[in-house]
């Protein structure tokens, strides 16, 4: 059953808490305490309201108090908008480095996004469920999912780094 449930809500709290994290390996670690939290305090979720809405709150909650705490101890937190490209000896450095200056634009977009609206492009389009996939894990209708899903886009296209993203990948 824990594995089931961390198939249906894992993906959603990482692309929650990825802007927390320094990179993905740093987001993976997070997700991992996040879930030891989650399970340390099951007890506490009252049924009220989505399980997942309920999970991804308190993996917000352990995020940000792990910053805090780094910050008190004066431990310097690197952002996805600080962090350097390190070159590797990768066939194509260039290109590579390109597509993950890419990704960090669009994990910072999806990051700004409203909680359902990003959990609708992340269970649709980013984990390739299908529409009433998307639906029953949102906890609505296929037709309503859908209208969210436009809408996320539509926010997403409106954002200024995307549409940024969109123009260099044009020249």
């Amino acid at each position: 059953m824990l594995a089931q449930l961390v198939e249906e809500v894992g993906s959603r709290i990482w692309w929650a808490i990825r802007r927390y994290a320094r990179d993905d390996d740093h987001a993976d670690d997070l997700a991992q305490d996040c879930w030891k939290v989650i399970l340390d305090r099951l007890h506490r979720y009252g049924g009220r309201g989505s399980f997942a809405n309920w999970a991804i709150a308190v993996s917000k909650n352990v995020c940000r108090m792990r910053l805090r705490k780094a910050k008190r101890a004066g431990i310097q937190v690197i952002g996805l908008e600080d962090a350097a490209p390190v070159p590797d000896r990768a066939p194509d450095p260039e290109e590579r480095l390109v597509r993950e200056e890419q990704r960090a634009v669009l994990d910072r977009a999806l990051g700004e996004l409203p909680d359902r609206e990003r959990d609708a492009i992340v269970l649709r389009i980013l984990e390739g469920r299908t529409a009433a996939e998307t639906a029953q894990a949102l906890g609505m209708s296929v037709q309503g999912s859908r209208l969210l899903l436009v809408r996320a886009i539509s926010r997403m296209r409106a954002m200024e780094q995307i549409q940024q993203l969109a123009l260099d990948s044009i020249e």
